[in-house]
């Protein structure tokens, strides 16, 4: 079956490219002959035409938007979708009909819990007559949010939600029975990952027997004893029998290390999970005529810190205990095809052999359907989908000859593997009397996928959805590096410390200076911290093998230029032996150029009122965050930082308070708000440091260009110029297309990184060219990307009132000094007419259904109040210029003042029907600085007020 695909680059997987624009296209970059081919783009170029007739003729989508309309029962949600979420929906419903379990691939903003709650709604509604049951699995810090959407697209009396929190739910759930009795409306039960996976700990049930004597020998007066083994080996405890396994093709007994690790921690396999013993059954006397049977016996059990001895006294258990039992484990026993649904989201994230999708699985095998989200499907490598994919559809997988654990199978048919063969020819003498030989040969998966995973396995069961394809309600988004020299200018910024009290006298602003780095300062510490590792991995790579310094490496050259003064040398992991001293570690007083480059960034951000999101990928020790919070808060900026103690679930609300508290600046490590999460109140990001996972930072950096979204987005990857961490950008940038193409955005690059593959994972390529001193040779960011090109005019149509900061003597970006804000018209003043009504809702209601765009005008109709407070306030275009007493509006429509492209219209409509921001109070006219204010992380915001003493007869007070 074909798929929905709402996307422009991945018209390739419906077959909705525009015939004649490919023809065209194909015929002005004809090749001459085939040996002129160098890549899938010139291929396409070439034959790009018959490959589109002959996909139009043979590849029909299950729903194609263009011809087909959307479910009529959509319309019944309270909250309509828009019309990309509508046919997402649609698909959904009608590749239920064909296929158990589907995909659902959407970049981050698009809304993927909302097109899941009205698949079910839909599903439940045309199958059961709206009542059912469904399941969600959703990270930890969406339960919440999860729950709210739910509240906001359907009516309250259609269903009812419960969260899952521990086993002691699921069992208070059978036992109640409400499962096994048909439901009565919309029943949604959400559980957190965490929670799913959790179980108890195993222990061996199979008894270690090691029963020995000692023989004597009489030798003349002496005797001498010699110890003998009777009996060595596992004992099944149902059977008695010795339990044995096999290895090449005979059976052999069981070793002590096949139920301990090296570690001596127990580990479970496939063999020692239960006893292959056979059982006699004593049907005939002869026992060789005589029936057996396997015993089957489980050789594991739950560790009980409750344990007895056979005397009835406790004894103590060795290690961790916990008494606990996985709710996934509980769903599997008692809840088997109970629920009609089951959608996991992020699965992105339960692509390997983890518990969290082992819980997934037993999930999907108690629902009728399931439905897979995530906004990143890939990471690079295709053994990442394997499991993944055998989950859902092990019967697909076992007729192309796949058995679970083939991945090595999975990786020659889809992926790409690396042998690497390496020769030592200085000294034979350690193999002259042997027949080994001296070659060592090693394979390892190159982060490559070929095109034939995605027409096999992903074409005909997933829909996708970018955001590209919300285009009429979303803003504009720009992204790029800003790159950042290590040559400082040698001088003082001046910055706000603490306020002077002194006894007797006013109090004093007390102004501090900070010296920036000089040029040499930073580069020349970074050069010799860099050689001293080059160094080190050269000697361990001449040695033959991997290095196990690669980690240190990068950590050390990514995080250094940024936090030098908490370096604390680096050590070889295996020896101990220091390799690079502490003694690099440079002042904390001064300023360096990165540091210097986003305070400036953030005040002319907040100059636009703009808030700022701020990343740091390398915090906990190293405190960058902290850092970073300091010097914005010297200059009287109010800032956050969000750290992991907080909980995932109270990550929304904690983000909440703060903004009502008044912060500009919210740091965090992206890991934090990767998923789920929405920080609209920050339209601009800043990457101070990026690290190395791409599906983290594509997840982070999407986290503000969301639906609801009315400002212009930026999000911005900082590095310092030749160093490691603009590399890591390039490179980041570059391997990008390659995790995009199996998400359904085809590019002639991404084409290219699939079947050529990439060169290695970010790490290892990061740290082969740093070895290498090969920093050079990637194609820059800003190629990729495109420089960043930010219009302030476009801020200034939505943004807040200005917020009051602390000055500076520094000077602002030029990008903001270059853009200009006035607009001129020079179209004729006849287009300008009037519209009369009773009211002011009946006027605009008008003038929508003559301007506005069908899709949108219902949009205008359920937020008519907000649309008539915008335009009472003073919107562009429209203007009440008559009230009279007897009702009468008169409401002015001027289209020389709006957008005249279709796009930028519609854009500005949607945002005439938002919620109208409330305007921050003016500041006083007196420039007098007020004071920082402190920002406490209680339960309110709290301020230092003057202490006031009670004064009785015959007492004097004194005012400091």
């Amino acid at each position: 079956m074909g798929t929905i695909d709402m996307t422009n680059g991945a018209q390739l997987a419906i077959g909705e490219f525009d015939q004649d624009t490919a023809a065209t296209e194909a015929s002005v970059a004809v090749m001459p002959s085939l040996g002129d081919l160098e890549n899938i783009g010139d291929y396409l170029n070439l034959f790009g035409g018959d490959l589109i007739r002959r996909l139009n003729d043979e590849y029909k989508p299950v729903h194609h938007p263009g011809t087909e309309d959307t479910l009529a029962l959509l319309s019944e949600i309270k909250r309509p979708l828009f019309n990309a979420q509508a046919h997402v929906v649609t698909a959904l419903l009608k590749g239920f009909e064909r296929n158990r379990r589907l995909f659902l691939i959407g970049e981050p903003g698009t809304g993927k819990t909302s097109m899941s709650i009205a698949t079910f709604f839909a599903l439940l509604k045309s199958k059961l007559g709206g009542k059912g049951r469904v399941i969600y699995m959703v990270p930890n810090h969406l339960i919440k949010k999860t729950k709210r959407e739910v509240g906001i697209l359907l009516d309250k009396n259609l269903f009812e939600v419960e969260f899952i929190n521990g086993y002691e739910d699921v069992i208070r759930l059978r036992d109640s029975g409400k499962m096994n009795t048909k439901a009565k409306k919309m029943e949604v039960y959400i559980i957190a990952r965490d929670t799913a996976k959790l179980g108890y700990i195993f222990e061996p049930v199979a008894k270690w027997v090691h029963r020995s004597y000692k023989k004597r020998v009489y030798q003349g007066d002496k005797v001498v004893e010699y110890p003998r083994t009777a009996f060595k080996g596992w004992v099944c405890p149902d059977c008695g029998g010795q339990l044995m396994k096999e290895e090449e093709g005979s059976m052999v007994p069981m070793e002590y290390e096949d139920f301990f690790n090296k570690h001596g921690k127990p580990t479970r396999k496939k063999n020692n999970l239960f006893c292959s013993s056979l059982v006699r059954l004593y049907k005939n006397a002869d026992p060789e005529k005589d029936e057996f049977r396997e015993c089957g016996a489980p050789l594991w059990q739950a560790k009980n810190k409750d344990k007895s001895s056979f005397s009835g006294q406790p004894r103590k258990v060795i290690g961790p205990a916990a008494r606990k039992v996985s709710p996934a484990d509980l769903f599997k026993r008692y809840f088997k095809h109970k629920f009609d649904l089951a959608i996991g989201d992020e699965c992105h994230e339960l692509t390997g052999g983890s518990a969290q999708a082992h819980a997934f699985h037993v999930l999907m095998l108690c629902a009728k359907h399931s439905i897979a989200m995530t906004g990143t499907l890939m990471n690079g490598y295709a053994s990442n989908l394997f499991e993944l994919i055998f989950r859902m559809f092990p019967g697909r997988l076992r007729e192309m000859g796949f058995q679970w654990g083939e991945v090595g199978k999975w990786i020659d048919l889809y992926g790409v593997r690396e042998k690497v063969t390496k020769i030592r020819n200085d000294d034979n003498s350690l193999n002259s009397s042997s027949n080994g030989s001296s070659k060592r040969v090693n394979t390892k998966e190159m982060p490559a996928a070929a095109p034939q995973l995605f027409t096999d396995m992903l074409s005909d069961v997933a829909c996708f959805i970018q955001m590209g394809d919300m285009f009429e309600v979303l803003p504009d988004l720009q992204e790029g590096p800003m790159n950042v020299s290590l040559h400082g200018e040698r001088r003082f910024i001046s910055c706000v410390t603490k306020i002077e009290r002194r006894p007797g006298r006013k109090r004093r602003l007390h102004k501090a200076m900070r010296l920036l780095a000089p040029s040499w300062y930073l580069e020349r510490n970074l050069s010799a911290v860099e050689g001293l590792l080059r160094k080190a991995v050269e000697e361990e790579l001449r040695g033959g093998g991997q290095s196990v310094l690669l980690g240190s490496l990068l950590s050390t050259t990514l995080s250094y230029p940024d936090v030098p003064f908490n370096f604390e040398g680096v050590y070889h992991p295996d020896t101990g032996k220091e390799i690079v001293s502490p003694s690099y570690r440079l002042s904390d007083r001064l300023l360096y150029p990165k540091e210097l480059q986003l305070i400036k960034y953030v005040r002319e951000r907040l100059k636009a009122g703009r808030k700022v999101g701020v990343y740091a990928t390398f915090t906990g020790k190293l405190g960058t965050l902290q850092r970073l919070q300091m010097l914005l808060e010297e200059r009287g900026i109010k800032t956050a930082v969000l750290e992991s103690e907080v909980n995932g679930p109270e990550r929304e609300e904690w983000i909440a308070k703060r903004e009502k508290e008044g912060i500009q600046v919210l740091l965090t490590n992206p890991i934090l708000v990767s998923t789920g999460l929405d920080l609209y109140g920050f339209p601009s990001l800043f990457f101070y440091q990026t690290g190395y996972r791409l599906s983290i930072v594509r997840q982070a950096s999407r986290r503000h260009w969301r639906i609801g979204q009315k400002n212009l987005c930026e999000t911005v990857y900082s590095g310092y110029k030749n160093t490691m961490q603009e590399l890591a950008i390039n490179l980041m940038a570059a391997k990008m297309n390659a995790a995009l193409a199996l998400e359904g955005q085809f590019s002639q690059e991404g084409l290219a990184a699939l079947t050529e593959g990439s060169g290695g994972s970010l790490a290892t390529e990061l740290a082969k060219r740093f070895v290498g001193n090969n920093i050079a040779g990637v194609e820059s960011a800003e190629s990729i990307w495109g420089k960043m090109t930010i219009d302030a005019s476009k801020l200034a149509m939505v943004v807040s009132a200005p917020v009051e900061t602390h000055q500076e003597e520094e000077d602002g970006l030029d990008i903001w000094n270059m853009a200009t804000a006035s607009k001129t018209s020079d179209e004729p003043v006849s287009l300008i007419r009037s519209i009369y009504a009773d009211s002011l809702q009946d006027a605009i209601l008008a003038w929508a259904a003559e301007e506005v765009p069908a899709d949108l005008f219902t949009r205008v109709e359920q937020q008519i109040l907000f649309v008539e407070q915008n335009v009472m306030k003073g919107y562009p275009g429209l203007t009440v210029v008559q009230e009279s007493l007897l009702g009468e509006f008169a409401l002015q429509w001027d289209p020389t003042e709006v957008p005249s492209e279709p796009a930028e219209f519609r854009r500005w409509v949607f945002n005439m029907t938002n919620k109208p921001a409330t305007e921050r109070p003016k500041a006083a006219a007196s420039t007098e600085w007020k004071g920082l204010e402190l920002l406490v992380e209680g339960k309110m915001a709290k301020t230092k007020t003057k202490k006031v003493y009670n004064v009785s007869d015959g007492q004097f007070a004194f005012n400091f």
